[in-house]
C-alpha cells in the first residue's frame, strides 16, 4: 500500500510472506495508474527456481457476479488486470507442464492495486509447492503515494463510526472535525473545499461546496478518503477527495432490511449554557431527539452473468423538540432516499452501469412560547415547513479493449431544489437593546423565503494504455453548473426585512451614540452557471525495478457568468502537475520512501453567482427607536416587525448591478494551493504492522475574495480629477493584485477603464500555511484484533482560513467578511481556526468469537485558537490618515476587526485554545446465522464517557456600553460543546 491504509485486514500465514518474497526477488510487477472507480490485480508469476514464467494464464472470476477476466503473463511473467468492479473474487493460475493453482478469496478493493504473484510448480517436481495467496501481500502500495484511507461497508459495522462521509473521513490522520459547520477539514483546508465522489458523480452540495448530499448511507460498499499527493484526474479541490462506490446486485438474489433507532431515552443532555455573566445562552437540558432510520433492498441477477440489479429504499426521520430561552420548536424532519444501481456486462470485458438516487427532505412543527427556566411548555406561537430534494442521474461504461489498453466514461446529472414553504410573513427580530447581548425576539417561521434549483451535468472519460515500461493515462472533465436562485427576506410589504435594534455607538451609521434600528433588505436573483472543462494526462513510468515516477498535469478553465450569460469569472489555462516518486527500498516490495509535488487550483463557488454574479441588492434602513415596552424592550406591530420611530438614513450597500466589469476584476487570476510531501512506510512482522510516517506543507498562492474597493476608488478619482465614485464597490478580485474594472462610473454614455496598482490598493496577499507530520501504524494481531493508530503534529497559519470562516461562522464561500476592507485584515495574520496542534486517533474491533465483536473509535485532539474581536480603531494602521481605506468603512461590521477592546492589536489565534478534545466511542456487534439469512445486531454508545468539552467559544472581546466600548465579559466562554452522549441500536436481516 501507500500512505493510504485499508481499515479492513486479513490474517495471512507466514509462508505466504516466504513465498512473497522469493517471487519478488525475479521481479516486481511494473506499476500502474491507479483505477479511481474500480479496482486493479497485477502481479508476477515464478516457477520452482523463480524464474519469470511467461504464458501462464491468469483467471479472474467475480465470486457473486461470475464474471470472468483471463489474462496470459508476458515473458517477464507480468501480468495486469484493470477496470474490475469491487468485490471477492477466486483466481486460477495454469500452464501446460505445471500443476494448477487456486485462491479462493482475493478481496480487491477501490483506488489501488493488489498485488498477487504466483509460483508454479512443474507437474511431478519433487519440489514443495508453495501457492502464493493475493491481497494479504502487499500492504505498501509501490506505485502510488496518494495518503489516506479505504474503509469497506465490512469495516463500518465492525467500527462505531457515525454515517456520513465526513465522519468516515475522520478515521484518516490530517483531517479534523469542523463543529461549526459539521464537515471535515482536510490538511488544514476549509470545509468548502473538498469534493465528494459516488459511482464516479459528482455528489458535493452545489450551492456551497460544503459536504455532500445525503444519500442512503448502507447502500455504500467501499469509501475512500484521499489526504494528499491526489492524481490529476480529480481536481476543483485543495482540501481532499472522498471517493465511493455502491453496493451492487449479484447472481444470487438478496433481499434484507435495516433499522436504527436512537432513543431520547437513553439521551444524555449537557447542563444548560451560561453567559460569564450568568444570564442564558442556550436551553440543553430541554432538548429532545429521537432519531430512526428504516432501509429495505433487494438485488439480483435480471439475467445470469450479465445484468444485475440493485435498490434500496431508506426513509428515515428525526423527531426533535428544539428548545430556546422564550419559545421551542417542536417537529420533525422526515428524508426520503433511495438508490439503485442497474449493471450490465455486455460481455466481461464491457460494462455499463446506472445509478439513480433520490433524496427528498421534508420539515414541519410548531413553535410554542416556553420558559427555559421552569421548563414550562405555553401557547402556540407559529407552524413552520421546509422542503429540499433532488435526484442524481449517472451513467458509467467500463471497457477492456486489449490486454494493454482500457477506458472509462462517466456522465451524471445532479438537481437540487428549496421550495417555498413558509407558513408565516413575520420577519426576523433581533435586539440588544437590554444589554444583555443579542437576543431574538421574533416569532418567526422563516427569516428569509427561498425558492432554487441547481443542476450539475458533468461528463468524464479517459483512457489509459500500457506501452513498455509506462502505464499513460489521457483523459478531460467537464461540469456545468445552472443557478437558479431567489431570495428576499420575510415580511409584509415595505416592513419585510431583518431588523436589528442596537445599543448606539460612537460613528454609528446615524451620526450620534444613540440606540437605533435596523432594517436590512437584500433580495437576490440569478439565472447562471459555473462551467469546467479540464484535460488530464499521467504518465506511471517504472523507471528500474525499484523506482516509480507518476507524471501527472491537469489543464483547466473555467468561468461563471451573470444572468444574461455574460462571464464574469473567465480564468483558463490552469496548469496543475502532479508528480509523484516511490523508490521500493529492499527490492521486494515492504518498504518504500517516496516524495510528492502537487498544485490544486479551486473554483469560484456556485454561492458566488448568488452573492456576487446576482442582482443582489442590499440596503439598510436606520430608524430612531419607536414604542418600548414594561421592560425596555422594543415593541412589535402586528406584522411582526419592530415599531420604529423617525426615518434616520438609508444606505445602498449593492444596486442590483450584474454588469461584468464591475462586480470582478478583468486579470483575476485563480485560488490554487501548492503542496509537498516526503514520506517513509513499511512492513514489519512478516506483514503483520505497517508503520508510515509522512511531512507534508501546503501553501495557498493565491486566493479570490470580494473586497469593497469603494473607498480606494473615491481616492484615486480624488488625485486624477474623475467624477462618479461609487458608494460601494464589492469587486471580486485577488486579494495583493491589481484592480482592473471598467463601468459608467460619470453616467455620461462613455466606460472608464480604472486600473489601480496593487501597491496604491495595499491590500495584504492571502497567506495559508499548513505543514505537519503524520505517524501510521495499523496492523492485525492474530486473526481477532485489527487496530489502526495516528498521531499527527500539525500548524496551520496565515490569514485567511479559505474560502468560509469559522471563526465567526460564515458559510457562505467566498463571500465572508475577509478582504472587505483592509482594516478588517489588520492584525490577521497568526493560527487559523482549523489549527489542531497535535491529533491522535486509534480505532479498531475485537473478535471475542466469530458471531461477537467489539470496537473502539477514540481520538484526542488539542483545542482550536482563539481571538479578540473588536471595533477597528479610527486614525490607526489601514485607517491611519493617508491610507487609502482612511475612511475605516469596515468599522462598521461591529466587534469584527482584530483589536482588543482597549484598541491594541490583537493578532489571531493567540489567546490560548479551547480544551483538549477527548472522546471515546464503543460497539457491540453480533452476527449470527438465522431462517436461513444472516441477523446482524449492533448497539453504539457515542461520547461514553458524556464529555461535554467546548468545541467553540465567544471570540468577541469588546461591546457597546453606556459610556462607550467596554471587555465584553463574555469573552472566552463556551459557545459550542462536544455533543451528548447517545447509543444507537441496529438491526440487519438479509437472506
Amino acid at each position: 500500500m501507500s500512505t493510504k491504509i485499508k481499515t479492513g485486514f486479513t490474517p495471512k500465514k507466514a509462508l505466504t510472506a516466504i513465498a512473497v518474497s522469493a517471487a519478488l526477488t525475479i521481479a516486481a510487477p511494473a506499476a500502474i495508474a491507479a483505477d479511481a472507480f474500480n479496482g486493479v490485480v497485477k502481479g508476477v508469476i515464478v516457477d520452482g527456481q523463480n524464474e519469470a514464467t511467461a504464458g501462464a494464464t491468469i483467471t479472474l472470476t467475480h465470486k457473486s457476479k461470475n464474471i470472468t477476466r483471463t489474462i496470459t503473463t508476458n515473458e517477464k511473467g507480468e501480468y495486469t488486470l484493470r477496470k474490475l468492479p469491487v468485490g471477492e473474487y477466486k483466481v486460477t493460475i495454469a500452464k501446460p507442464g505445471y500443476d494448477t493453482v487456486e485462491e479462493g478469496s482475493l478481496q480487491v478493493t477501490l483506488g489501488s492495486s493488489i498485488v498477487f504473484n504466483g509460483q508454479l510448480i512443474a507437474e511431478g517436481s519433487d519440489v514443495e509447492r508453495i501457492s502464493v495467496i493475493g491481497s494479504q501481500i502487499a500492504r505498501v502500495d509501490m506505485e502510488s503515494s496518494t495518503g489516506g484511507i479505504v474503509v469497506t461497508a465490512a469495516d463500518l459495522d465492525r467500527l462505531p463510526v457515525e454515517s456520513g462521509f465526513d465522519a468516515i473521513a475522520l478515521l484518516a490522520p490530517g483531517v479534523n472535525s469542523n463543529s461549526t459547520f459539521g464537515t471535515a477539514s482536510i490538511g488544514g483546508g476549509s470545509s468548502a473545499e473538498n469534493a465528494y465522489y459516488l459511482n464516479g458523480i459528482n455528489i458535493t452540495y452545489i450551492k456551497t461546496g460544503i459536504g455532500s448530499i445525503n444519500l442512503p448511507w448502507e447502500a455504500v460498499a467501499q469509501t475512500e478518503v484521499m489526504t494528499g499527493g491526489i492524481a490529476p484526474e480529480f481536481g476543483g479541490a485543495l482540501g481532499g477527495i472522498v471517493n465511493a462506490v455502491s453496493k451492487s446486485g449479484s447472481n444470487e438474489f438478496e433481499f434484507g432490511a435495516y433499522g436504527r433507532i436512537d432513543p431520547e431515552a437513553t439521551r444524555s443532555h449537557h447542563d444548560n449554557l451560561l453567559t460569564n455573566e450568568g444570564e442564558y445562552f442556550s436551553n440543553s437540558e430541554q432538548d429532545e431527539n429521537t432519531f430512526t432510520r428504516l432501509s429495505i433492498w433487494a438485488s439480483g441477477a435480471i439475467i445470469e452473468d450479465k445484468l444485475f440489479f440493485y435498490a434500496m429504499y431508506a426513509p428515515q426521520k428525526n423527531k426533535y423538540d428544539a428548545a430556546g430561552r422564550y419559545t421551542i420548536d417542536i417537529g420533525e424532519n422526515v428524508s426520503d432516499r433511495y438508490l439503485g444501481t442497474l449493471d450490465w456486462y455486455i460481455t466481461d470485458n464491457h460494462s455499463i452501469t446506472a445509478t439513480a438516487i433520490g433524496f427528498t427532505n421534508k420539515g414541519e412543527g410548531k413553535t410554542y412560547d416556553n420558559d427555559w427556566e421552569t421548563q414550562q411548555v405555553g401557547d402556540e406561537l407559529s407552524e413552520f415547513k421546509s422542503r429540499t430534494g433532488g435526484d442524481i442521474f449517472g451513467l458509467t461504461y467500463s471497457g477492456v479493449l486489449t490486454d494493454d489498453i482500457s477506458i472509462e466514461v462517466v456522465a451524471g446529472r445532479t438537481t437540487d431544489k428549496t421550495y417555498n414553504s413558509v407558513t408565516s410573513s413575520d420577519p426576523l427580530v433581533w435586539s440588544q437593546i437590554l444589554g444583555n447581548g443579542w437576543e431574538k425576539i421574533s416569532q418567526e417561521t422563516a427569516s428569509s423565503i427561498t425558492e432554487s434549483e441547481f443542476i450539475r451535468d458533468q461528463l468524464r472519460a479517459d483512457l489509459s494504455w500500457m506501452i513498455g515500461d509506462h502505464d499513460l493515462k489521457i483523459g478531460f472533465d467537464y461540469t456545468n453548473i445552472q443557478v437558479d436562485y431567489q431570495n428576499k427576506p420575510n415580511g409584509v410589504g415595505d416592513r419585510a426585512g431583518w431588523w436589528d435594534v442596537w445599543n448606539g455607538y460612537d460613528g454609528s451609521p446615524t451620526g450620534n451614540s444613540d440606540p437605533f434600528i435596523r432594517q436590512r433588505i437584500r433580495t437576490d436573483f440569478t439565472d447562471s452557471e459555473v462551467n469546467s472543462l479540464a484535460f488530464y494526462v499521467q504518465d506511471t513510468w517504472t523507471v528500474t525495478d525499484q523506482l516509480v515516477l507518476n507524471l501527472g498535469l491537469r489543464y483547466s478553465n473555467v468561468y461563471n457568468t451573470v444572468s444574461d450569460g455574460r462571464k464574469y469569472v473567465d480564468v483558463k489555462g490552469q496548469i496543475a502537475p502532479r508528480v509523484q516518486a516511490i523508490y521500493d527500498l529492499t527490492g521486494d516490495g515492504t518498504s518504500k520512501v517516496y516524495a510528492t509535488y502537487g498544485r490544486y487550483f479551486q473554483p469560484v463557488s456556485a454561492n458566488m453567482n448568488i452573492t456576487q454574479g446576482g442582482a443582489r441588492r442590499d440596503v439598510r434602513r436606520y430608524y430612531e427607536l419607536g414604542q418600548l415596552d414594561a421592560t425596555g424592550q422594543v415593541v412589535l406591530d402586528a406584522d411582526g416587525a419592530p415599531n420604529t420611530g423617525a426615518f434616520i438614513t438609508e444606505d445602498v450597500v449593492q444596486e442590483g448591478i450584474s454588469e461584468p466589469s464591475l462586480i470582478a476584476s478583468q486579470d483575476m487570476e485563480s485560488m490554487y494551493s501548492d503542496e509537498f510531501t516526503i514520506g517513509y512506510q513499511a512492513e514489519f512482522l512478516d506483514g503483520e504492522l505497517v508503520y508510515g510516517i509522512r511531512g507534508i506543507y501546503r501553501d495557498l498562492k493565491r486566493s479570490i475574495e470580494d473586497t469593497d474597493y469603494a473607498p480606494v476608488i473615491r481616492k484615486y478619482f480624488d488625485e486624477n480629477g474623475m467624477t462618479g465614485a461609487p458608494s460601494y464597490a464589492y469587486i471580486l478580485n485577488n486579494p495583493g493584485s491589481d484592480l482592473d474594472i471598467s463601468y459608467d462610473f460619470d453616467g455620461d454614455g462613455t466606460v472608464e477603464r480604472v486600473f489601480i496598482p496593487a501597491d496604491y490598493i495595499q491590500l495584504p496577499p492571502p497567506e495559508r500555511k499548513y505543514g505537519a507530520i503524520e505517524n501510521t501504524l495499523a496492523g492485525n494481531v492474530g486473526d481477532t484484533f485489527y487496530y489502526s493508530a495516528s498521531y499527527t503534529w500539525s500548524h496551520s497559519w496565515g490569514n485567511t482560513e479559505g474560502l468560509v470562516r469559522t471563526d465567526n461562522g460564515q458559510a457562505d464561500p467566498g463571500w465572508t467578511t475577509s478582504y472587505d476592507y483592509a482594516e478588517l485584515m489588520d492584525n490577521s495574520n497568526g493560527n487559523l481556526p482549523n489549527d489542531r496542534r497535535h491529533s491522535i486517533k486509534f480505532n479498531g474491533s475485537y473478535y471475542f468469537t466469530e458471531a461477537f465483536s467489539v470496537g473502539f473509535n477514540a481520538r484526542i485532539t488539542s483545542g482550536a485558537p482563539i481571538s479578540k474581536f473588536a471595533r477597528h480603531p479610527y486614525g490607526v494602521d489601514s485607517c491611519a490618515a493617508g491610507s487609502p481605506w482612511e475612511e475605516c468603512n469596515g468599522a462598521y461590521y461591529d466587534h469584527v476587526s482584530f483589536y482588543d477592546a482597549s484598541g491594541n492589536p490583537a493578532p489571531r489565534g493567540y489567546f490560548g485554545t479551547t480544551d483538549w478534545i477527548k472522546d471515546l466511542d464503543l460497539s457491540a456487534m453480533y452476527e449470527t446465522d438465522l431462517a436461513g439469512g444472516n441477523l446482524m445486531l449492533k448497539a453504539t454508545v457515542y461520547n461514553v464517557f458524556n464529555f461535554d468539552t467546548q468545541t467553540t467559544v465567544q471570540n468577541t472581546h469588546a461591546r457597546d456600553g453606556a459610556n462607550g466600548i467596554e471587555v465584553n465579559p463574555n469573552w472566552g466562554m463556551t459557545t459550542g460543546r462536544l455533543g451528548a452522549r447517545y447509543v444507537s441500536f441496529e438491526a440487519r436481516y438479509s437472506f
